[in-house]
Formats: structure tokens, C-alpha cells, sequence
């Protein structure tokens, strides 16, 4: 405190000070601050008093005075602007004073000034206030004469009411009388009513009407520019008749032409310079051939080439009455054209899979040929049609199903696995032939707790089926998977898996005769095939393994041959074979657990003694 030269004299001194300015401050929004101001002392308050006694209040300009002194320059001109601008648009809508906008040199002027001379003269301004009331007492009082006037006139005086009313009034007067009446309805319909009343008293001359129409017609006649005759009443029947007939020709040559083709003709298309079909009388114009040349250039083939290029069109309509087999299938024979149209695809019978709501399907709503369940559509089929499954699940309840005629099962022939049917009961097979093809057979996952025991194939007497690329899987029932008796020939098998049997894969009884190309029977309880006395088999490139019995068992009478197939994984062995038994064996591998006790002819053995079962084998 001491090296700063601070003492309490000088800390009382700022106190002071400090307390002298705040009272300085305070003073200044008082009067007497107001007057030291202005420059009036307490003498001059003798000046300020009335005679009355009564106090002289300062006037608006003074306080205005007072305020702008304390302002500074610009904040002064930025007021004064603003009262102008208020004061100009308070005149702009006062219809009694005419609005008279400074020149630029007016406003440089104004603007020129500076310093306090400049404020003076803004202080010396009229005041935008005062003027507002006087004007608004002169409006009042020319309002009053005006309506004293319009009082005492006798008519109506429209510039008196024009003149009495506001700026935006006569606006919307305005645009009420001569914009509205192109647009309002109402107002249309009020012009209409009128002028119709107005002139509902004008008589129309009719005399005067067929005088003019007729010297008119006179006119056109002698220009020209109308044709007249003298048409007789009798002559008038004849002469609809004669343009009925001509109507009715007219009609008729475009029919021919429509049934002749002659109505479509070939154009070369400019951007493309490529030709195009063109229709004359409907400017139709296309791409591909019409239907109707298209038919008409089969029927000028057929009439040059004979029965074997007869149209298509018949010659499916014809088909449609034949048996599909056998008298079909004679014909399909005769020539590709005769082929195409057996094989048409509308003698195809469709059967809707489950995912496609078939059992909520209506009747009337379903296309032809198509049906709701295999059954169905197995019921109405004839000797030789096709019936084919769309991707999805089909079911078929117990017992099963029966198929005593000829038919073809058709699924997806690349992958079973698309199209499964859900079997509960048998497929008892007596038709003396048919085709199986890219269909999974299987049992239905949810059981009713009875386990079944029919085979999933059934096939007796002279039955006969070829079959493609399926499969028979009979988890988790108890009997076989296949069962064949009977006599003659039960078919071709290429490419079926038959799978899980409760008992054996395939079991073959009587003088029958069975061919597997490129077949796997795999993981049945029983024996992989059992072929009993009397019956043969030909395995060639076949699979048999994973079986709990034997892999192929021959009984006593039985015949075989068995050509480069795997047996593998087997439980019992690969073959077994009883006593009178014919079996020809080449280019056959076996692997097995434990060594066989002597070599088996026409087998390369494998000995594993760790051998698990391969499900890929």
C-alpha cells in the first residue's frame, strides 16, 4: 500500500468522487436535471409562471429537444427518418390530401446537413403527430358534410358514395362489378334470367325465318355448294333399300377381308429397316405374324404338303377325341407334326399343390384340366394322360391311392425334392403301364400314432411302371418300400433312391422282371432287394449300402446280374445267395467290416475294419 502511494486520504477522496458522480447520475432523469440541460436556471422560473399561478409545462418540441441532445448524431437522423416514413404513410392513405413525394434534391438536401444546425432543424420539424390530428379532425368534419349532402339529395349519387368510401372499399367494388361477372356462375345465370325476361316479349317471325332459309338454299343451289332432287314418296322405300344393300356389301367385303388376311400387309419400319406387319382398315401394326396369316399360310402348306403338315388347330381338335392310349400314342407315331399335336400341352391334366390354397379353391374359378387333389384328377384321367404336380406338397390319405389305367406322373424332373408327396396309405399300381418322373415320395412327418405297414409301391399282376429320377423314402413305417408280384415285365428304374425301409428296400415275388440303371437302396432295416424264386433283376452302376440284412438276397430259382455296382456298409454281407440260383456278376467293388470267408466272383472286396456307415455312398 505504501509502494503504490495509496493512503486512506486518497481511498476517501475516490469514495467521494464515486458517490458525486452516482448523485450526478441520478439527478439527470430529475427536473432540475432536465433543466441544467436545457440552460434554465432557478431564475428564469419566474418566467414559467403564469398570472394564475399555474406552471408552464414544457412543450413536446422542448422535451424532444432535451432527448436529442443526448443522442448522437446518427441515432438523431435514424428518428427523424422514421417519423417522416410514418408521417408519409398516414397521408398515403388519407384520400383528402394529395401525397407529394420529395425530389432527389429535397432529399440530398436533408441529408446534407450535419452536426447540431442539422439537428436543429429536425427539432424544428412540425411534428408528425400534431399533423396526424388535425388531419383527422378535418376528415371528420368533411365526412359530416358529406353525409348531410347525401342526406338531402332526392336520387342516389354514385360518385358521393364512391367518393365516401375507402381506398380497399372501392377496390372490392370495383372488382365485384367487372371481374366477378366473368366468373361466378351465379352472376352468368342472373344475366341469363334477365336478358330472357327482357326479351321474353320480342316475337319471333317464322315466316320471316323460312323466307331467308329458303333463299339461302336458292343461293347454294345456283353456287353449286348444295344438290337437290325431287324425291318422290314412293321412291323412298326404294331407294333405303338400295343403301341397306349397299351397307350390308360394304360390311361383308370388309368380313372377307378380315377372314382372308388381306386387311394386314408388310411395311419396312424407317428406323429400324425392319419389317413389320400393318393393318389397313384398323392401323393395327405389329411385329409378329397376324393369327389369321399365320393360319392361312399352314393351311397353303398343307394343301401343297399333304397329311403331314396338316394345321395345328385341327389337328389338336381332333386328337382331343381319340383316346390318349392307345390310339393317341399310334398317331403321335406318324409324323412330327402328328407328334406335336398328341403331345399338345392342353390334354395335360395340372393338380394345384397345397401352397396354393387348392383346398379353398372354387370350382368355377379353376382354368380346365386343373384339379384340386391327385386324386381327382387320377379319377377323370384317361388311359395315357399325363397329369403333372407343381412344385409343392400333395397329400394322400389312407388307404392310398389306386391307378388301374395307364398314366403319367409328372414332377420337376431336375430336383425330386420340389414336388413331395405326403403318402399315409399305398400306391397300388395295376395299370399295365406308366411313368413316374422327379417325384419324392414320403411319409408325413405328423403321425396319428399308428404305425404303417403297406409298402409305399404296390404293383400286382401284369402292372408295369417306368420310373425317373424319384424317391421313396418309407421312414418311419414298417414294412418295404416297393413290393412287386405278379407276372411279366414291372418296368425301368433310373436314378430312385429307395431309402429307410421298415423291413426290406424291395421285395419281388413270381416271374417277373425288374431293370435298376443308376439306383441307390440305402439304410432299410431289412435286406437291400430280396428277389425270390422265379423273378429276376438287373442291377448296372447301383448303390446298395448302410442296409441292416443283406445287401442283395437271392432264394432258391431266382436269376440276376449285377454289373459295375457298390455294396458297402451292409450288416449281414454283400450277397447271399441259395442254392439253384443264376447270378452274373462283373466289375463289381464291395467294401466290408470283416473278411468274407472265400472270394466272391466278379467282386473287388475292400477290407475295412474300422468301416462306418457313409450316407454319401
Amino acid at each position: 500500500m505504501d509502494q503504490g502511494n495509496f493512503t486512506a486520504s486518497s481511498r476517501k477522496s475516490i469514495e467521494e468522487s464515486k458517490s458525486t458522480v452516482d448523485d450526478g447520475l441520478k439527478h439527470v432523469y430529475t427536473k432540475k436535471g432536465l433543466q441544467a440541460i436545457l440552460g434554465v436556471t432557478e431564475d428564469d422560473r419566474s418566467d414559467e409562471i403564469a398570472p394564475d399561478g399555474n406552471i408552464k409545462h414544457l412543450s413536446i418540441e422542448q422535451m424532444e429537444m432535451a432527448m436529442t441532445s443526448l443522442e448522437d448524431e446518427d441515432d438523431v437522423r435514424a428518428l427523424r427518418g422514421a417519423q417522416q416514413e410514418a408521417a408519409d404513410e398516414l397521408r398515403e392513405f388519407d384520400e383528402n390530401v394529395e401525397f407529394q413525394k420529395a425530389s432527389d434534391d429535397e432529399d440530398d438536401r436533408r441529408e446534407g446537413g450535419s452536426g447540431k444546425e442539422q439537428v436543429r432543424d429536425d427539432v424544428k420539424a412540425s411534428n408528425p403527430v400534431d399533423d396526424l390530428n388535425i388531419d383527422v379532425r378535418v376528415d371528420e368534419n368533411d365526412l359530416e358534410k358529406e353525409f348531410a349532402a347525401w342526406q338531402s339529395s332526392d336520387e342516389f349519387d354514385r360518385g358521393s358514395f364512391e367518393m365516401s368510401l375507402s381506398p380497399m372499399e372501392r377496390y372490392g367494388l370495383r372488382f365485384h362489378e367487372n371481374i366477378d361477372p366473368f366468373y361466378s356462375i351465379f352472376f352468368i345465370n342472373e344475366e341469363r334470367r334477365r336478358i330472357e325476361s327482357t326479351d321474353g316479349g320480342d316475337l319471333i317471325d317464322i315466316e320471316e325465318l323460312e323466307r331467308e332459309k329458303a333463299m339461302e338454299e336458292r343461293q347454294a343451289m345456283e353456287d353449286g355448294d348444295l344438290l337437290s332432287t325431287n324425291t318422290k314418296p314412293e321412291e323412298l322405300i326404294r331407294q333405303r333399300n338400295l343403301y341397306r344393300r349397299e351397307k350390308a356389301r360394304l360390311r361383308s367385303d370388309k368380313k372377307r377381308r378380315q377372314l382372308k388376311g388381306e386387311d394386314w400387309s408388310q411395311r419396312v419400319d424407317g428406323l429400324t429397316q425392319q419389317l413389320f406387319w400393318y393393318n389397313e382398315d384398323t392401323g393395327e401394326a405389329v411385329w409378329d405374324t397376324p393369327r389369321v396369316v399365320a393360319e392361312l399360310q399352314e393351311h397353303d402348306v398343307a394343301n401343297k404338303e399333304g397329311w403331314s403338315k396338316l394345321p395345328m388347330v385341327p389337328l389338336v381338335h381332333v386328337m382331343g377325341f381319340l383316346s390318349p392310349f392307345p390310339d393317341r400314342q399310334s398317331c403321335s407315331i406318324v409324323c412330327q407334326q402328328w407328334r406335336m399335336a398328341a403331345n399338345d400341352i392342353r390334354f395335360v391334366r395340372h393338380v394345384y399343390p397345397v401352397e396354393m390354397g387348392a383346398l379353398a379353391q372354387e370350382s368355377n374359378r379353376r382354368d380346365h384340366n386343373h384339379f384340386l387333389s391327385i386324386s381327382d384328377a387320377v379319377d377323370v384321367a384317361l388311359p395315357g394322360d399325363t397329369i403333372e404336380l407343381s412344385d409343392g406338397h400333395y397329400y394322400i390319405n389312407e388307404p392310398g391311392l389306386i391307378v388301374d389305367k395307364p398314366l403319367k406322373l409328372v414332377g420337376d424332373e431336375n430336383n425330386p425334392a420340389n414336388v413331395v408327396i405326403e403318402l399315409s396309405g399305398s400306391i397300388q399300381w395295376s395299370g399295365t403301364g406308366g411313368w413316374i418322373e422327379g417325384i419324392t415320395f414320403r411319409r408325413p412327418k405328423i403321425v396319428s400314432g399308428i404305425t404303417p405297414t403297406l409298402p409305399m409301391l404296390e404293383m400286382k399282376d401284369k402292372s408295369k411302371i417306368n420310373m425317373i429320377h424319384s424317391v421313396f423314402d418309407n421312414e418311419p413305417s414298417l414294412g418295404c418300400v416297393v413290393a412287386l408280384s405278379g407276372t411279366g415285365n414291372k418296368g425301368d428304374l433310373n436314378g430312385i433312391i429307395i431309402r429307410n425301409g421298415g423291413s426290406d428296400g424291395i421285395q419281388m415275388n413270381g416271374q417277373i422282371h425288374l431293370k435298376l440303371t443308376n439306383c441307390t437302396l440305402r439304410g432299410n432295416v431289412g435286406n437291400g432287394m430280396v428277389i425270390d424264386s422265379q423273378s429276376s433283376v438287373e442291377l448296372n452302376n447301383c448303390k446298395i449300402s448302410e442296409n441292416k440284412g443283406y445287401g442283395v438276397r437271392f432264394a432258391k430259382g431266382s436269376t440276376g446280374i449285377i454289373l459295375s455296382s457298390h455294396f458297402a456298409g451292409n450288416a449281414k454281407g454283400v450277397l447271399y445267395r441259395e442254392m439253384g440260383c443264376n447270378i452274373s456278376c462283373s466289375s463289381n467293388t464291395a467294401r466290408v467290416s470283416a473278411s468274407p470267408g472265400k472270394q466272391i466272383p466278379g467282386f473287388k472286396v475292400t477290407y475295412e475294419a474300422n468301416l462306418t456307415p457313409n450316407v454319401d455312398e
